[in-house]
């Protein structure tokens, strides 16, 4: 694979990672607001840290085996 082509498909996994986590996070926030609205901001702080955390090993782990 050339180097243009690794680099076009690594910004196209980053592109769609993040358009993954951003909707991710917009359902969790949805469901956390209908479920208990006191703790709407901790717990989608929380869950959007995770799902960050889980995105950006997924990412180092698929860019380790290219």
């Amino acid at each position: 694979m050339s180097s243009s082509l690794a680099a076009m498909s690594e910004s196209l996994l980053n592109a769609e990672m993040a358009f993954a986590g951003k909707w991710y996070g917009v359902r969790c926030a949805a469901e956390l607001r209908s479920e208990d609205p006191s703790r709407f901001a901790e717990q989608i702080v929380g869950l959007l840290r995770d799902e960050a955390d889980a995105a950006e090993a997924e990412f180092r782990r698929l860019r380790d085996l290219g």
